[in-house]
């Protein structure tokens, strides 16, 4: 009787989506898919977002249009979605296509860019673009996917071998196989950037001022499912039928544990390289989506996501057909107000790696027919390069040791205004620091474990422009500070670096003689560390806390103050990542 009760609901309330359901039918379907692809695609029906949001952390929800919801399930997922007895539809999977994909082998050939490439030949593009251009570009293979293929970097700048004091910015693409307009665009822009330089002013700035990375592909196993020489079969998935998308840490509960080989790819190059902005190109629908992903509060900074947001669909409507990327907000969503996504590539950069990025989906249809690539160039190729200009405006400049004059690695903050690891540091190679912001005055906060914190009010950062403010800071050298400059109250820092592996430094101010504790502290709540426990003078102090024998996950460090700790206490939250 149950069973035909649910058969009977999912008749009537689908009337007008399938004249009939047969479940078992359907769930065939599925199967089969999950046996020669290891995922499938299908679509049901929920008009509640929060119901809706709950969903997203069973699968891999991929579009929501007027209450049909289109999602991926690997074997796992489809089977805790089966519990929630919904009714649903198994669809076509996007990467099954009809038309010749039109594959390359000769680079020569695909730079007509009305076709994709075989992936031997976008390695050899790639490893040809550096050969032509050496002082130009230069290409990193970051690491290699689960079934070994390579994901390789263009890396251009004008001086591409020798490290400047310049921002650094990515643009990457196709994390999700099927999605494939990207993945050529990206190789185009590559070509464009290096084909176009000095002669093309706009190139040359760039070129000039920044430090461009281009990962065309992020999921090759993906993309190539059905063969290396073929696009035709791709998935969503990785070769281990995980969606990559979902599988970076999350920034609204703690995961994920079972890091996938690209997702740590693309952790270990953000965090060998400080990534100022970036963003990442995916499929299946037009539109730029801004942070958050996974909450529901806005960032500090969606007054400049929702200007620059704007910018680069308000620059494709000028140069594309009035149907092109017109939905949402005339082009542009909030992440959240969309759907809920716990594990995104652009939630991880923004809030672990203090960087900036969008996900823009570049085209309706997840592996567009080859002969449409040109077209979606032509819509898109000047926002991608007004995107990156967006790098060079902001508040920016130099945090120098004012004794010494060199370098000094500083947290750069805007106090009242920062929230959400939304505060920018400055590199220790250089000292530079860039805070891309809306037009407003602010005030910038510089500080640093040994310096005395600095700073800097009413300055005004105008839209497209830059700001200058260059900044010295002054040592503590006497490891506690003078009798002028003593703290006015307890302080606890957040640490840094954060996240970290496998140490971290904590620093905090004392303003008098005091009993003085700072714990460490488990997600669970157990004290697992005491790093100091004892009378300190007044003064600002550091402490390096080595992880190397704990596992990565959330951790907090607490300072309290005053016999038995009743006085003042402070708790942090920080990130070990292995």
């Amino acid at each position: 009787m149950k069973n035909l009760m649910i058969y009977l609901f999912c008749t009537v309330s689908l009337a007008q989506f399938i004249s009939t359901q047969d479940i078992t039918s359907e769930k065939t379907k599925a199967y089969q898919y999950l046996e020669t692809k290891g995922e499938v695609y299908f679509s049901f029906e929920v008009f509640d977002k929060a119901r809706i949001n709950e969903i997203s952390r069973i699968i891999s929800v991929d579009n929501l249009k007027s209450g049909t919801v289109f999602a991926y399930a690997n074997a796992t997922e489809f089977e805790n979605f089966l519990k929630l007895n919904i009714c649903f539809k198994v669809l076509k999977h996007p990467g099954e296509i009809e038309f010749d994909p039109n594959m390359k082998s000769d680079p020569d050939e695909i730079m007509e860019w009305d076709s994709y490439p075989t992936y031997e030949a976008y390695v050899a593009m790639m490893n040809q673009f550096a050969a032509t251009y050496p002082n130009l570009c230069r290409i990193v293979n970051a690491g290699t996917t689960v079934q070994g293929r390579q994901i390789i970097f263009a890396v251009i700048s004008d001086n591409v071998n020798t490290p400047e004091p310049e921002p650094k910015f990515m643009y990457t693409s196709t994390m999700h196989g099927d999605e494939t307009t990207g993945y050529v665009l990206m190789l185009r822009l590559v070509d464009y950037l290096l084909t176009q330089y000095p002669a093309n002013p706009k190139i040359a700035e760039l070129v000039n001022n920044v430090e461009i990375w281009i990962n065309p592909n992020g999921n090759p196993d993906g993309t190539y499912r059905g063969g290396n020489g073929t696009v035709n079969g791709a998935v969503r998935y990785n070769a281990n039928n995980v969606d990559l998308n979902r599988n970076y840490p999350g920034v609204d509960y703690p995961g994920n544990p079972n890091l996938q080989a690209e997702t740590q790819v693309f952790m270990n190059i953000a965090g060998t390289n400080y990534f100022r902005l970036s963003a990442n190109f995916h499929g299946g629908a037009e539109v730029v989506n801004y942070p958050w992903d996974s909450w529901a509060r806005l960032s500090s900074d969606d007054g400049w996501w929702v200007r620059v947001s704007r910018k680069y669909a308000d620059t494709v409507h000028a140069h594309a057909p009035s149907n092109y990327m017109n939905e949402f907000v005339n082009g542009i969503t909030n992440g959240y107000a969309w759907y809920y996504v716990h594990g995104s590539r652009q939630d991880y950069q923004i809030y672990y790696r203090h960087g900036r990025e969008v996900t823009i989906e570049i085209s309706d249809t997840k592996l567009l027919p080859p002969a449409q690539l040109p077209a979606h160039w032509e819509y898109n190729y000047r926002s991608l390069l007004g995107y990156i200009e967006q790098t060079l405006y902001g508040i920016r400049g130099t945090v120098t040791d004012s004794l010494t004059g060199l370098p000094v690695k500083a947290k750069v903050t805007i106090p009242g205004f920062d929230m959400d690891s939304s505060e920018v540091y400055s590199d220790s190679l250089f000292g530079r620091y860039y805070r891309m912001i809306i037009q407003g005055t602010y005030s910038l906060s510089f500080s640093a474990p040994g310096y005395y914190t600095k700073q800097v009010n009413n300055v005004f950062a105008k839209n497209d422009s830059a700001t200058t403010l260059n900044v010295q800071l002054r040592p503590i050298t006497t490891g506690v500070t003078s009798n002028n400059e003593l703290p006015d109250k307890f302080e606890l820092y957040q640490n840094y670096p954060n996240p970290f592996n496998p140490s971290t430094m904590i620093s905090f101010d004392i303003p008098k003689s005091d009993l003085v504790k700072l714990s460490i502290f488990d997600a669970l709540g157990r004290e697992i560390s005491t790093l100091v426990n004892e009378q300190l003078q007044p003064g600002t102090y550091e402490v390096e806390w080595n992880a190397a024998d704990y596992p990565s996950g959330v951790y907090f460090y607490r300072l309290t103050a005053g016999e038995s700790g009743q006085g003042f206490s402070e708790t942090e939250k920080m990130i070990l990542i292995k």
